[in-house]
């Protein structure tokens, strides 16, 4: 099978780079004919004209490689909001008739809008989106269940996103990397720093949680509320236990997992399974999380996790206050996290894409009924 996959580039700050190279290693090790082709963002901090004289180039280039190889299957890694869906496409316009399928990879979606009241427009411009591809893979049961109800006769296949855990890195050493303090319990957040991420509510829970015993905030990523949030945990008086790290690589990013004791990501952003829960798991922590997508599919309460509620400062609190006075609750949670993020193994998600790929490849041309946009 040969098969072009269209990706952001690997200088790009975020989790799709890194499976995406998992992926297109997996599928060559079964004998697939894999071409790896940027698509979407080349560099952080674009601006509008630059986008769409990029996209316009991107997608001469990728019609002219189509027109001289035959490919069996286009894959497009990306998301589902106005931005995605006004690149995607224009590019799928321009290489239908060149392909024998092309599949959308969802690392996040807005599909909640789409079973909702109103969102005329967004609805109409999903549902050209899907009249133009032959099927799609989405990260959560409840993505599937939602795209399925808008789109009955779609395809949409639920698969995971290939992962190999982080090297190990000594925990004293990764706090002396990352500067922070010998003693304390570290709580780790991992994202980008916005709202919906539920990052302000670790801050917010932090003098609740102090109050019964030591902790320090290690927050590692970027993103507009960096400001706020210094801001933020300065009025609340905990300024000196809170580090933002920035966005970090490599060693500095496997220190930062290695030398935390929980991790907590209370998130309700529109994505399938963050990375960052996985890389979690793999590095053996106990996870804070909501029950949202794809942590609703694969993390089990009291095992795996503590669920919390949406923006709830309080519930966060409680939970990190009950694991951190629990250390054997956390060995457990970080035994079973590492055992469970086996299932993410490349190997093993790079045969299930196959097998869904052969699927599509076997099965009828697009659909050109009209999707519910009601």
């Amino acid at each position: 099978m040969r098969i072009l996959i269209l990706a952001p580039g690997p200088t790009i700050h975020g989790g799709v780079p890194k499976v995406t190279s998992h992926l297109v290693s997996a599928l060559g090790g079964l004998g697939c004919d894999v071409t790896l082709h940027s698509w979407g963002r080349h560099r952080d901090g674009e601006g509008i004209a630059w986008k769409i004289v990029q996209r316009l180039a991107d997608i001469r280039s990728i019609r002219s490689i189509l027109r001289h190889e035959r490919f069996d299957v286009l894959l497009v890694e990306t998301a589902h909001d106005w931005a995605t869906l006004s690149r995607d496409i224009p590019l799928l316009l321009a290489t239908r008739a060149l392909v024998r399928r092309s599949v959308l990879h969802f690392h996040g979606s807005f599909c909640d809008r789409l079973v909702a009241p109103g969102h005329m427009p967004f609805k109409m411009a999903s549902a050209l989106m899907l009249k133009l591809t032959d099927a799609a893979f989405v990260l959560s049961s409840e993505e599937q269940r939602q795209w399925q109800e808008f789109y009955p006769r779609g395809r949409f296949y639920l698969v995971c996103n290939a992962f190999l855990p982080l090297a190990p890195v000594d925990p004293e050493s990764a706090r002396r990397r990352l500067a922070l303090p010998a003693e304390l319990p570290i709580v780790l957040f991992a994202g980008r720093l916005i709202e919906a991420k539920g990052v302000s509510e670790l801050v917010d829970m932090l003098p609740r949680v102090l109050a019964r015993m030591p902790v320090h905030l290690l927050v590692v990523g970027e993103g507009p509320l960096e400001v706020e949030l210094r801001q933020r945990a300065a009025r609340l008086g905990v300024g000196n236990r809170l580090t933002i790290a920035g966005y970090i690589e490599d060693e500095p990013f496997q220190a930062a997992f290695h030398c935390a004791d929980i991790f907590a990501l209370p998130t309700a952003w529109a994505e399938g399974f963050p990375l960052a829960i996985a890389e979690a798991m793999g590095a053996g922590l106990p996870i804070v999380t909501t029950r949202f997508r794809g942590m609703a599919d694969h993390l089990c309460q009291g095992v795996n996790t503590l669920f919390v509620p949406l923006r709830d400062p309080a519930a966060l609190a409680d939970a990190v206050i009950r694991l951190l006075g629990d250390p054997q609750m956390r060995t457990r949670m970080g035994h079973a996290n590492r055992e469970k993020v086996r299932e993410f193994t490349p190997d093993r998600v790079g045969r299930h894409h196959l097998e869904i790929l052969r699927e599509v490849l076997d099965g009828q041309t697009r659909d050109t009924k009209r999707p519910r946009v009601g």
